[in-house]
């Protein structure tokens, strides 16, 4: 039990702060991408840091595995580099006994990704399929940010505004569009202030005062020119059309029943996939971990991830050839796992003869 404790001190230490690190690194990737599409002006701000959330247990799945599997690599590596391997040999820890230990730690970290694929990935997958359809209903004037020029996904506008005080007063409005009727004219409006008002029909209107309007072709003078006190342009919703669910927000139940759908059969796969992997990559651990204590340490680490990204990204391609129909709904990626399974094989008889 002590002996446990040690190694399950050592394994799970490293994997949070591996996975921290990992999970730093794809959440500023993804928020990175969500901001470019805040500043064309396809979703607004406030839903940023709902949609990262909602995104993380979509970046676990992938994160935990990898983790894990650096975590043992380098807890064993040091282990047999500073020849502590050797003393629990000598004291009657054999080979046996280590992989039922790493069976045991592979275990929690097992319970833990299928928490995460088969009931809170689909959870959070559904709340941003959620927030990314209420985007896909807003108005130009929900997507304005103060001091920058933002295009309308039609292109046909461009607007700006110097401040937004309270979300709903803009200071200094300039908006230039293609008049509907001649595409060739341009029509320009200037004003000091601008509010959103909703009437009683629940129409949005952007209210400008104290401004002027101009119409004309660029670079002739046939420009003309109206000066407003008040002047109100309707907020067009942006609606599209209801899009279908994404498979990674399906629920369990609904793939089991739909199993005869290969885009259903291969998320379900996948995501058993993410659960069976951690046994194999626990277990894949062990003898690429081995090394000499001249060796150093880390002297094995790339390579073993390297196997480790292979294994995954051949369980990805099988998942894609599932959902085209390259491969049969009867081998689903159980191949993959078994071309793994032969290949710890392989590793534990290579390394019997090496050492």
């Amino acid at each position: 039990m002590i002996l446990y404790r040690y190694f399950a001190k050592e394994v799970y230490g490293s994997l949070l702060a591996l996975a921290l690190l990992i999970l730093v690194i794809a959440i500023a990737w993804r928020f990175n991408g969500y901001l470019a599409e805040a500043a064309r002006g396809d979703i607004t701000k406030e839903v940023l840091f709902p949609l990262i959330f909602f995104k993380l247990p979509g970046f676990l799945e992938l994160v935990l595995p990898v983790s894990f599997f650096l975590a043992l690599m380098l807890t064993y590596g040091r282990l047999h580099a500073d020849s502590e391997m050797v003393v629990l040999s000598m004291s009657g820890f054999g080979s046996g006994q280590l992989m039922r230990m790493t069976l045991v730690l592979a275990g929690g970290v097992a319970i833990t990704s299928g928490v995460l694929s088969l009931w809170l990935k689909p959870i959070s997958e559904s709340q941003v399929e959620a927030l990314f359809t209420s985007q896909q209903t807003i108005t130009e004037f929900a997507t304005l940010a103060p001091g920058r020029f933002q295009a309308l996904r039609s292109g046909n506008r461009v607007t700006y505004s110097e401040d937004i005080i309270d979300g709903n007063v803009l200071q200094g409005v300039f908006m230039s569009e293609v008049a509907s009727s001649d595409p060739t004219k341009a029509i320009i409006t200037v004003a000091e202030q601008g509010r959103s008002v909703v009437d009683k029909a629940g129409n949005r209107f952007l209210v400008l005062e104290q401004g002027a309007r101009y119409r004309g072709t660029p670079g002739q003078n046939d420009y003309q020119v109206i000066e407003f006190e008040e002047f109100g342009q309707l907020l067009p919703e942006r609606k599209v059309a209801q899009a279908e669910r994404r498979n990674s927000a399906l629920t369990l139940s609904e793939l089991l029943n739909n199993l005869q759908n290969r885009a259903y059969a291969a998320e379900l796969h996948w995501r058993l996939a993410m659960i069976i992997i951690i046994p194999l990559i626990a277990l894949m651990a062990i003898p690429l971990s081995k090394v000499n204590p001249r060796e150093g340490r880390l002297n094995r680490l790339i390579p073993g991830l390297i196997v480790c990204l292979i294994y995954i990204m051949s369980l990805a391609a099988a998942r894609s050839g599932l959902e085209k129909g390259t491969i049969p709904l009867a081998l689903g990626l159980w191949w993959v796992h078994g071309i793994a399974i032969i290949f710890i094989y392989g590793l534990y008889r290579w390394n019997r003869f090496r050492y």
